[in-house]
């Protein structure tokens, strides 16, 4: 399986190292077709970079304890975790403590949270480039939403 970790400067000129409790986001809706796109696997990463820089400074700085990588497909450990069996059903996991439980779990709040997104399930899906793009910074904000405590209900209510 290949992981990618993310570098990049944040327009601030901060850099911003994009390098417990899981929470998967689901396919929404399965398209009808699964076809390759055509997006290597650099642009992909590019598409993740650019969605992280589109957040706001404010959400930035509550990252620092959060690495984001880049992963072919959930491993078969991550589907056992998540119930699932077909790998292009997960397109991203956030793995960690959600930040308003994090002076409950102090001691286990010294490790980084990682979110994972999954370049295979996501250029599978059958888009078009477009749509992939949006895909991404949906999955992007989704993540990031889990690891600000927000449920998948709660982010599908806000349309991510």
């Amino acid at each position: 399986m290949s992981r990618t970790p993310l570098r990049h400067q944040k327009r601030s000129g901060r850099s911003q190292s994009i390098s417990r409790l899981h929470q998967p986001c689901p396919l929404t809706g399965a398209p009808e077709k699964t076809q390759e796109s055509g997006l290597t696997l650099e642009s992909f990463v590019r598409l993740v970079a650019r969605a992280l820089d589109s957040l706001p400074d404010e959400i930035v700085e509550k990252l620092s304890n959060v690495a984001v990588a880049v992963e072919d497909q959930p491993s078969p450990e991550v589907l056992a975790e998540t119930g699932r069996i077909n790998p292009h059903e997960l397109f991203g996991l956030y793995r960690g403590i959600p930040r308003p439980w994090r002076s409950v779990f102090a001691p286990l709040s010294d490790f980084p949270d990682k979110i994972e997104i999954y370049y295979k399930p996501i250029v599978h899906a059958g888009l078009r480039p477009r749509e992939i793009q949006e895909l991404v910074r949906r999955v992007v904000i989704h993540e990031v939403g889990h690891h600000f405590g927000m449920s998948d209900q709660q982010l599908r209510a806000l349309g991510y």
